[in-house]
């Protein structure tokens, strides 16, 4: 596996990092390393796939190793023609909003002790009771509403303190007459090193966490039972360049690990336990340029903290192999708001073009995260033209709608390749009848249960930092301010509305997802919370403030700390793990591979279906339901119901005429059963070798021959 992974690093980074580097200099003005390779690998997942997607239909063939070198080397050399005839973006590389101010309240410091303390108690508990969560989150919105009115809780003004400075070149900010500047950083933390060098930390931290489970207890494995559907259409993508008849699903993730595995020279299923667990550290790498853009890169740091070592949303992603979404959701719409954020601070065609190619890329790998892009667009767009029109502004309403007129443009087109749209909008396509059966069909889950699906530290300095950026709203002056604020806020809502409705048809995974939106404005409380914790432990005024201040900061430390020995236990064990004797069948099948179809029983192992089996051995069809999702089913493949009925008909009636016809028309080549399981007549089966020959046989798995003879009745 360290053999693999040598290889497959290097062709990750020359495919997936590095092509969009100089496109990411042309396109926006960026203040360190590390924000810049956020923007290069969003532009390199936005546009790699892509074109090699147009090479290989124009060739008629699969993603060879010529179509992948063509397409990396034809997105990192258009940007270094570009970068070398119009240069580098110009603009601000400072934030977009001022930095929120530290707040010196006794009540609000006390407070936050008291709810850290108890927050860290609702951690730790497995046995508390119920209404401890409702008590915290009330007390941290206490402590919210607290630091959002800082008029009455300010540090009072230091007449040794210097003017607070913008952070944009050439220019002063004024101070608010409610608003009492503040002391500059120390001289050690202005230094440029340390930004890239603290993000650096945070992600290779991020990785050891992630690759320590793994390495241990996953290879030559790895968990996550999707995983095995996103191998099957990049096999596809391989050989044939698309997969129609497999999965209503966009290629952009199936496309670019093909073009990883065409230079690393792996298969998808060799590729993904060695660097899947590197796509974790896209979610700190997102969380951490949007909240630089908003806030500065302190905020930023504490956004890839959260992101990084926190939450578990990401993490669930990855553990069950939903890489698409795990790459859509927390990277790929995460840097397209900060594209967003960075247009509305300079507007010009460069930050465009960045908001139209990096914006519209979620529909490309989505179909769940292009929901989330329509709905934040339309918001944008209407709260957006509204304000601009108030303020009078008729070219900023202009440039803001040509923007996203860019982005839903871009989007359509990938919605046309990827989706039946004429069949989509009349009903009639196996897209259309996917969505309709996957509407309503999902309850939203308790409210508490997001404290598991993002984590309760996310959680908590979540709820702080949005109350801090909506208050605020009201005292920001600047449209481009004001929509950037609007903007995140607009997204947090719509986010969780979406996990308390079944109407969207995956709440569960709109909760889940919420943890994108909810680092950023995480970032904002704990940086809030952080702040004030210095500034009062600098105050002389009493005992209750250092005291509190001592309690809080305390407190702070033991949850994250805690929170990140969370995370690395959860890394350590997985259920959705390949046995050993499934694995050996796979590898039989690949080997015996003459083309055909397979039928497999539905599950192999638990949450691994029998797409395991088409995934390790290079098949397509035929795909399996248990009689129960059968019945009620949450997604269909492109070929609709009945290639689920015929596989039902063989399994649970081998010897019967339908059977025996659905083995000829279908091309059955094996029929693979496992030991576990009721969807399967096994003894029929082993009754009648004349007609079903059995070639392959362990604890596990056995795999028959059909004999393709016409039926005897």
């Amino acid at each position: 596996m360290l053999a693999n992974l040598l290889r497959a690093l290097p062709a990750g980074a020359v495919a997936v990092v590095l092509p969009g580097y100089f496109w990411a200099a042309v396109l926006r003005p960026t203040r360190g390393l590390g924000e810049r390779l956020a923007y290069s690998t969003a532009l390199s997942m936005a546009m790699v796939p892509v074109v090699a997607v147009i090479l290989a239909r124009a060739a008629g063939s699969g993603i060879e190793l010529w179509v992948a070198l063509v397409s990396v080397l034809m997105v990192f050399g258009s940007g270094a023609l570009v970068y070398w005839r119009r240069g580098g973006a110009p603009g601000s590389t400072g934030p977009v909003l001022p930095p929120p101010l530290a707040v010196r309240s006794p009540r609000a410091l006390g407070l936050t002790a008291i709810v850290l303390v108890v927050a860290l108690f609702d951690l730790i508990g497995n046995h508390l009771p119920q209404w401890l969560p409702w008590l915290v989150g009330l007390g941290v919105a206490a402590v919210g509403v607290l630091m959002a009115w800082p008029t009455a809780t300010l540090r009072p003004t230091d007449p040794e303190d210097p003017p607070e400075t913008d952070t944009l070149p050439g220019r002063h900010r004024t101070p608010q007459p409610d608003e009492p500047p503040q002391p500059a950083l120390p001289t050690w933390l202005d230094r440029a090193w340390l930004p890239d060098t603290a993000l650096g930390a945070v992600l290779g931290l991020t990785l050891f966490i992630t690759y320590e489970g793994v390495a241990r207890f996953d290879w030559p494995f790895v968990r996550g039972g999707d995983q095995f559907s996103h191998a099957v259409m990049a096999e596809q993508m391989l050989v044939h360049g698309q997969y129609h008849a497999y999965l209503v699903y966009p290629p952009g993730f199936s496309a670019l690990t093909a073009v990883v595995c065409r230079f690393a020279g792996l298969t998808p299923l060799a590729l993904f336990p060695v660097l899947a667990p590197a796509l974790l550290v896209l979610a700190p790498l997102a969380a951490y340029a949007l909240a630089s853009r908003l806030w500065g890169w302190g905020y930023g740091l504490c956004a890839a903290l959260l992101s990084g070592l926190v939450l578990t949303g990401a993490y669930d992603g990855f553990a069950e192999g939903r890489y698409p979404d795990l790459v859509s959701a927390y990277f790929l719409l995460v840097m397209g708001v900060a594209a967003l954020v960075g247009f509305y601070q300079s507007p010009s065609l460069r930050s465009g073009a960045l908001v139209a190619v990096v914006g519209a890329s979620p529909v490309f790998y989505h179909s769940v995260a292009s929901q989330y892009l329509v709905v934040l667009v339309a918001l944008v767009g209407v709260a957006g033209v509204i304000l601009l029109v108030r303020e009078g502004r008729p070219r900023e309403v202009r440039t803001l709608a040509l923007a996203l007129a860019a982005v839903g443009v871009l989007a359509f087109c990938y919605a046309a390749y990827v989706y039946d749209l004429p069949g989509l909008i009349s009903g009639h396509s196996a897209t259309s009848k996917a969505v309709s059966i996957a509407l309503g069909t999902q309850a939203a889950p308790p409210v508490l249960h997001l404290l598991h699906a993002v984590s309760a530290p996310v959680v908590w300095f979540g709820l702080i930092g949005f109350i801090i950026l909506a208050f605020g709203l009201r005292r920001l002056k600047e449209p481009s301010q004001v929509l950037a604020a609007l903007t995140v806020v607009l997204w947090c809502v719509f986010m969780y509305l979406g996990s308390r409705t079944a109407v969207d048809g995956f709440p569960q995974r709109f909760e889940r997802d919420f943890g994108g939106p909810l680092t950023v404005v995480g970032a904002l409380g704990l940086g809030v919370v952080v702040r004030s914790l210095v500034h009062g432990w600098r105050d002389n005024r009493g005992k209750l403030v250092r005291t509190a201040t001592a309690a809080a900061a305390v407190s702070a430390v033991l949850v994250v700390i805690g929170f990140a020995n969370t995370v690395v236990a959860e890394n350590k064990r997985s259920n959705e793990l390949v046995d050993a004797s499934v694995a050996a069948a796979g590898n039989w099948l690949a080997a015996h591979n003459t083309g055909g179809n397979v039928i497999s029983t539905p599950y192999m192992n638990p949450g691994v279906t029998n797409r395991g089996v088409l995934g390790m051995g290079w098949y397509t069809g035929l795909q399996a339901y248990s009689p129960r999702r059968i019945k009620n089913p949450r997604s269909l493949p492109t070929a609709g119901l009945k290639p689920l009925l015929d596989s039902q008909e063989v399994l649970l009636h081998p010897t019967s005429c339908p059977a025996v016809s659905i083995l000829a028309s279908d091309d059955i080549r094996y029929v693979v059963l496992y030991y576990k399981g009721p969807e399967v007549d096994r003894a029929a089966f082993a009754s009648d070798p004349s007609r079903y020959r059995r070639v392959f046989h362990n604890r596990s798995v056995t795999v028959y021959v059909p004999s393709h003879a016409p039926c005897a009745g």
